[in-house]
């Protein structure tokens, strides 16, 4: 109570000295913007993730909407991306059996049935078509399959357009926030403004940090799925192939 009454009779009598009153007046100032400060900029003491994300909440909400959309993305192609869903063994072995004893419209109407699956459209299509070349078939195979793995590419791709557009996000969160900080500093004492553009520059990182983030958990999403997509579309070419062969075999 005596430190800040003497404090305050000291700006009082000084009021008439500029250099003096001005230093005062800016402690002040400096001491009332550390007490509003979400964190202590004096002792070094780090903001929470929370105090980070309202730092710019709406750029911030934006990548955490990214997040969740990266997210789902990974766990449905999880589920829907991989040998077992694209590549089923019991309907390869089915239509092989059915295609070794000769019975090539039965195996056709079986994959018509189940054309949702990847590789049942592809051999339908060779089925249709077993009385033609061995030459046009493949043709057949390499038009159908590039046709059907091109969705599949597509459809893995929104992960990695989420990788790129994240970090993009908080770059243009830290490009505002830089912008305010500065317009807002213009006009006041030097030791405020030094103390108030750390803070600003501190506040705008903030959307860069959650944006890389996103992005490289996103990219991480990519990387996996886009390995197991590659090792079911490989196994779907060898199961097309090896039933080709076996058409081939019949029409000699």
């Amino acid at each position: 109570m005596e430190n800040g009454a003497m404090l305050d009779r000291l700006i009082v009598h000084s009021s008439t000295s500029g250099p003096l009153a001005v230093a005062f007046t800016g402690i002040s100032s400096a001491r009332a913007e550390d007490t509003i400060a979400p964190f202590d900029l004096a002792t070094g003491t780090l903001p929470t993730l929370e105090q980070l994300f309202f730092f710019s909440p709406v750029i911030n909400g934006m990548i955490a909407a990214l997040s969740v959309i990266s997210l789902a993305l990974f766990l449905w192609y999880l589920l829907t991306i991989n040998r077992q869903t694209m590549v089923p063994s019991e309907l390869v072995d089915e239509v092989q059996k059915l295609v070794v004893r000769g019975k090539h419209e039965a195996a056709a109407d079986l994959c018509r049935a189940n054309r949702r699956i990847f590789v049942a459209s592809i051999i339908q299509r060779c089925l249709d078509n077993a009385g033609k070349g061995h030459s046009v078939i493949l043709d057949m195979i390499d038009a159908e399959g590039s046709r059907r793995a091109d969705i599949i590419w597509n459809r893995i791709s929104y992960l990695s357009d989420v990788s790129n557009v994240a970090p993009m996000l908080g770059l243009l969160g830290t490009v505002l926030g830089m912008i305010k900080a500065f317009f807002l500093l213009q006009g006041q004492t030097a030791s405020v403004n030094a103390m108030g553009l750390s803070r600003g520059v501190g506040q705008a990182m903030s959307t860069t940090m959650f944006g890389i983030a996103v992005g490289i958990i996103a990219l991480i999403f990519y990387s996996i799925i886009k390995a197991r997509a590659t090792l079911a579309l490989a196994e779907a070419e060898d199961a097309v192939h090896t039933i080709t062969d076996h058409i081939k075999r019949n029409d000699q």
